[in-house]
């Protein structure tokens, strides 16, 4: 059999591979809080500071407006007065990672583990750690440790699809970022994640459907519209396909794959004509 072009074409932009979706810049409101939050934590430690809660509060705070050395100076301070309290850990696992430093961060985790064996979030964190060091079958164990725990847990649900659909397994992907979606609807990395599963599968409506709403909810996710372009390139809408691949170079205008995706779907373009 004859393999349609259009859908060979899809084909080859999806195994380039995709990657996480950015995090959107706070707006200007939210820094002036962040800031006002910090000296009224700077405040507070000034006042007592042997006080691990305001501690983890100010580290948190420094983690979220990015002063990385802030946030581990006072989470590690935290931890020292009150070494038995897995937030402590909590937070200086998500500021060595942070800092690329994988190892320090799955130290971390490891010890909030112990310290916290029945909370859902420690195992969720941990998982994503873990598959960011590429070690994708315990990350699986972590996440559904994690729903176990609480099957509520609507992240755990998301990157569990995600880690199974890296190893090909299409279908169970699909599973759980339904089931995420059924506790967050509004969560646009799971929308992304079932919109690319659909598309592995050649299923273009429904890749279609989750991917347009996706970046509608996230309109700074280049990978997103990367996909949404070669899905909708697939059904021949070549001048939408080719408006969201533009869309995707503009928001990362040094990703190799968004300038192929372009040029692959502008040449499937010329030919049709």
């Amino acid at each position: 059999m004859k393999l349609d072009p259009v859908k060979a074409l899809l084909g080859t932009l999806l195994v380039m591979g995709f990657a996480s979706p950015v995090v959107m810049a706070a707006n200007a409101q939210d820094e002036n809080d962040i800031q006002n939050a910090i000296i009224r934590f700077k405040a507070g430690i000034a006042a007592n500071p042997n006080n691990p809660q305001t501690r983890l509060s100010l580290g948190r705070a420094f983690l979220t407006s990015g002063d990385i050395a802030g946030a581990e100076e006072q989470f590690k301070a935290a931890i020292k007065l009150s070494p038995e309290n897995s937030e402590g850990y909590m937070g200086l696992a998500r500021t060595l990672i942070r800092k690329n430093d994988v190892k320090g961060s799955l130290d971390a985790l490891n010890k909030a583990v112990k310290l916290d064996p029945e909370n859902s979030d420690v195992h969720y964190k941990l998982g994503q750690v873990l598959n960011r060091d590429n070690k994708t079958e315990e990350s699986i164990a972590e996440f559904r440790q994690a729903i176990k725990l609480n099957g509520q847990n609507a992240a755990a649900h998301r990157d569990l699809g995600a880690s199974l659909g890296m190893k090909g397994d299409l279908d169970g992907q699909i599973v759980e970022e339904k089931k995420a979606l059924a506790l967050a609807p509004n969560d646009s990395d799971a929308l992304f994640y079932i919109g690319t599963a659909y598309a592995m599968k050649q299923d273009t409506q429904n890749a279609l459907i989750h991917l347009q709403r996706s970046v509608e909810l996230d309109k700074k996710n280049p990978e997103a519209f990367r996909i949404l372009a070669g899905v909708t390139a697939s059904s021949g809408k070549f001048p939408e396909a080719i408006k969201y691949a533009q869309t995707a170079c503009d928001l990362a205008p040094d990703n190799k794959q968004c300038k192929t995706t372009l040029q692959k779907i502008q040449a499937a373009s010329d030919k049709a004509k």
